[in-house]
């Protein structure tokens, strides 16, 4: 599975983000802006799953290397 936006991992990632964040303003942008890096409305909820998609990806390289 690929980590690219609007990948079915990638709505996968936002699905677990926004339950893990729930009670915050997760409304989105169009799609148009989320290669872009602009996904959800509220700015500081986008900077949260930028982080979150940071460290979902850095687990996933470290897990590749250690299986190599």
């Amino acid at each position: 599975m690929s980590l690219t936006i609007k990948s079915q991992e990638h709505y996968e990632l936002m699905s677990n983000f926004e339950r893990d964040f729930k009670g915050n303003r997760l409304d989105k942008e169009s799609k148009e802006l989320w290669p872009r890096g602009i996904v959800y409305q509220d700015g500081n909820v986008n900077e949260l799953f930028k982080a979150y998609r940071f460290g979902y990806a850095l687990h996933k390289a470290k897990a590749n290397l250690e299986a190599a």
